[in-house]
């Protein structure tokens, strides 16, 4: 069956997982791919990006891409559209729930932060809170606290999760999966018609949203499981691979 849109994580994906440059000639080649296929040059399908990255970061990245599909953002809890500059709260978002989640991230800036100083938050989110921390090593230790509080504080239910270099926590509900089954039906695109390209267990729920799932050499084991194809590359190199698939490739 042809493939109607690629949606693919961002961090192990597409960049670096770490504070590394990217690869100017690796990134260039996949951006020459993306835009040819916007424009019609080649077969490949159009693409976008569903990340737990901020509003800000991904409208950076769709402009130097060409993408005009509406991307996923914050884990599944915000949709931006770069062509009306649109950024809109997605399934299952509440003002309520926000105030809960607001509480949630004053509890880590002011009693977590101060006690691990390799721990920074992530700026620049509405709807989810995003720890980094170069020593992976201590996300138990923060997500039992962060559980504790909000299991005492009134907090609306939370999930949680690590991908290698940054804790997430996300409203339960919403996820990348949930959001991206409403921007599917938004655009008339039948999962069976999409691929799904990610690296760690944030991007577990795009496996049951589309009809191929792939991931890069780098992928954590519980997504090389859960994947139709594993590149035996990494990263960007590994995307450029998965590109390549038939899976990926549109009516021509």
């Amino acid at each position: 069956m042809p493939c109607e849109l690629i949606i693919t994580d961002l961090d192990g994906c597409i960049s670096p997982d770490g504070s590394e440059p990217w690869d100017l000639d690796l990134f260039g080649e996949f951006a020459r791919r993306v835009r040819d296929a916007v424009a019609g040059r080649n077969s490949l399908a159009p693409l976008t990006i569903c990340t737990g990255r901020p509003q800000p970061y991904v409208e950076t990245l769709m402009k130097q891409l060409d993408i005009r599909v509406p991307a996923v953002c914050e884990n599944g809890a915000v949709l931006y559209s770069l062509p009306d500059n649109l950024a809109r709260f997605g399934p299952g978002v509440t003002e309520e729930k926000i105030l809960g989640l607001r509480a949630v991230r004053a509890f880590i800036e002011t009693d977590i932060l101060p006690k691990y100083p390799t721990a920074v938050m992530q700026f620049g989110k509405e709807a989810q809170v995003s720890v980094f921390s170069e020593k992976p090593a201590i996300f138990p230790e923060l997500k039992a606290l962060v559980e504790d509080f909000a299991a005492n504080s009134g907090a609306p239910e939370l999930v949680i999760n690590n991908s290698p270099l940054y804790l997430n926590i996300s409203l339960a509900g919403v996820d990348k999966g949930s959001t991206l089954r409403a921007l599917l039906a938004e655009l008339g695109v039948a999962s069976e018609q999409t691929a799904g390209i990610g690296d760690s267990e944030g991007d577990l729920p795009l496996r049951d949203a589309v009809g191929f799932f792939a991931c890069p050499s780098n992928a954590q084991p519980c997504v090389k499981e859960a994947a139709d194809y594993v590149s035996p590359f990494p990263e960007l190199k590994g995307m450029l691979d998965i590109l390549q698939r038939p899976e990926c490739q549109r009516a021509v």
